[in-house]
């Protein structure tokens, strides 16, 4: 029996985790990978302390710093259930069962998936949802990114340094990202040639994906990219499946907390970081609510 589960290694989880060992609960951290989408930046230049550090030296260091206090950690755990009986909750997860006397919710978000034709069928043969981690595997190829907003032009600016060629494919008019110096740069590299307006259609290949279909917003004109490689940056949603027949979610699929507590309509649980209602998603907004939500799962059992 824990005094504490937390579902999740990212900032939020792995704050809440060394909060928790503080105030000396037993704690254990059930999660499918460690850091979260936290890995994926490619620099984190406004976390308080580390200016310009990579995001996965960032969550080795949280990661360090959880253990160093003795936290377990259970990798490669997919929560499925979690059920309570008796003011006991029952995680089951990768066909195992844990018990605490609370829980913290901190599974973040997932990558939104494309959604057309062999989508699913190259995923991992071809299509990558994370730029950061695939980009080296892509040098001298032609690649496409899909999305124009802050996570499509980084997406792009990092595969410039790699491949030979970049196409971006943009649903909207113009580029919709917020830093304007960097896409100035995208437009003036040779490298990367934009599809305004453009939506993609469907991925064709054989073993890998080769060719992705496109096709013009206003006219229906469809054209055919020849590729190796497809890189999907479309955004994210709550990772909150788990709490949706547990606890209140608003429109948006966020756990609905209490922002002074972080606990949510279920007495016991808590959420904090991305996966919450809390605004604002940001690395350094996200270990506070971890914080948060240790310290009020810490007077919840006090009492």
């Amino acid at each position: 029996m824990h005094d504490i589960i937390i579902i999740g290694a990212g900032p939020a989880g792995l704050s809440a985790a060394i909060y928790a060992a503080r105030k000396a609960l037993k704690t254990l951290i059930l999660s499918q990978n460690i850091g979260g989408q936290g890995i994926d930046a490619r620099f984190v230049e406004n976390y308080l302390g580390f200016p310009g550090i990579t995001g996965i030296e960032l969550i080795e260091k949280f990661l360090g710093h959880a253990k160093s206090l003795g936290i377990e950690v259970k990798e490669g755990m997919l929560v499925e259930k979690i059920n309570k009986k008796d003011g006991i909750f029952e995680v089951i997860a990768s066909e195992r069962k844990f018990e605490a006397k609370a829980v913290i919710v901190s599974t973040g978000k997932k990558y939104r998936e494309l959604g057309i034709p062999g989508a699913r069928e190259f995923e991992g043969k071809g299509i990558s949802y994370c730029a950061t981690c695939d980009a080296p595997l892509f040098k001298d190829k032609t690649v496409a990114v899909i999305g124009a907003g802050d996570a499509g032009l980084d997406a792009a600016w990092l595969l410039a340094s790699y491949a030979s060629k970049i196409y971006i494919v943009n649903k909207y008019p113009e580029l919709r990202g917020h830093n304007k110096d960097l896409e100035e740069r995208i437009k003036e590299d040779k490298k990367i040639e934009l599809f305004n307006n453009f939506l993609p259609g469907e991925i064709k290949g054989d073993k890998f994906a080769n060719k992705l279909v496109i096709q013009e917003v206003d006219s229906g004109e469809k054209k055919e990219l020849e590729v190796q490689g497809i890189f999907v940056e479309i955004g994210s949603i709550p990772a909150s499946e788990i709490l949706k027949e547990f606890t209140q979610i608003n429109q948006k699929g966020e756990i609905i907390v209490d922002h002074e507590t972080n606990m949510t309509s279920t007495p016991g649980i808590f959420a904090a970081g991305d996966v919450s209602d809390v605004k604002y998603k940001q690395m350094i907004i996200a270990a506070a609510e971890g914080a948060k939500a240790a310290l009020a799962a810490y007077d919840y059992l006090r009492k």
